[in-house]
């Protein structure tokens, strides 16, 4: 990439609510895909102790997530499709910025690359990097979610956004197919959003014996788990072979489901 075309990148995401130091690692994560903070700090062309502050305020920003090896911590960037969505939630900025941001948008992609065989795991934690991780099971190509969950989980956290995400489902058409334990929290949902009814699949099983403390979602190749412990905190592992089996296994534990529904009626 030109340096021209790197400095305008630079200008439209400090735009966006970045500072130029963050803008550049940002830049630099997309481009080594997974890297260390000494890697980062080479290519980006800031200093190591300053990458790893700038990183960490990265992550909480919800733009990077983190490895789980524990010896040698690795970072990714989210994809540069989440910046565009976070500007549009964002009713105080300005339409001038989302401009912008949807501008620069197909050169992030550019940059992002998804041709690694091996499985990608991303780590989100806290609220907005929980919202930004729920959002990427709308980037969804099949439109088809797999999913065993009870909402009340995510309504701990994040209650006002989960009416909204919905919504935004509904409206893109994305089918869910779901299991959850009958706690009346999936029918109050379907009596706000009737549409729902065509939509959806859902099937209810025992509370009482089978509780969903987290949640899980199958969509594309991706396996995504999302908990309300820690304040919350998400991982969403990627990898076509792993999102073959789990779709396989849903499908087995769905059928197993229908029957144990029709006990409780």
């Amino acid at each position: 990439m030109s340096a021209l075309n790197n400095n305008v990148l630079v200008k439209q995401l400090i735009e966006f609510g970045l500072s130029e130091k963050e803008a550049k690692i940002y830049l630099a994560l997309l481009e080594l895909e997974v890297a260390t903070v000494t890697e980062v700090a080479e290519t980006a062309g800031i200093n190591r102790s300053s990458t790893y502050v700038v990183m960490e305020a990265l992550k909480k920003k919800g733009l990077v997530s983190t490895s789980e090896d524990k010896k040698i911590q690795t970072y990714s960037a989210v994809s540069p499709e989440m910046l565009l969505e976070d500007a549009k939630n964002k009713a105080k900025r300005a339409d001038a910025i989302k401009n912008n941001i949807n501008d620069i948008v197909p050169e992030l992609k550019a940059l992002h690359k998804d041709t690694k065989q091996k499985p990608r795991v991303r780590v989100f934690e806290g609220k907005q990097a929980l919202i930004n991780a729920l959002d990427d099971s709308l980037n969804n190509k099949e439109k088809v979610m797999r999913e065993c969950s009870s909402t009340k989980n995510l309504l701990k956290i994040i209650p006002e956004d989960v009416s909204a995400y919905i919504q935004k489902r509904i409206e893109l058409g994305i089918k869910l197919y779901g299991i959850h334990p009958d706690d009346r929290i999936e029918q109050k949902i379907t009596e706000m959003f009737p549409n729902l009814l065509k939509l959806d699949k859902s099937i209810f099983i025992p509370q009482k014996k089978y509780q969903f403390n987290a949640d899980l979602v199958i969509y594309d190749n991706r396996i995504a788990y999302f908990s309300p412990d820690k304040k919350g905190f998400a991982v969403i592992i990627e990898s076509k072979e792993i999102a073959d089996v789990m779709k396989s296994v849903f499908d087995l534990a769905y059928e197993e489901a229908k029957r144990l529904s029709k006990k409780l009626k």
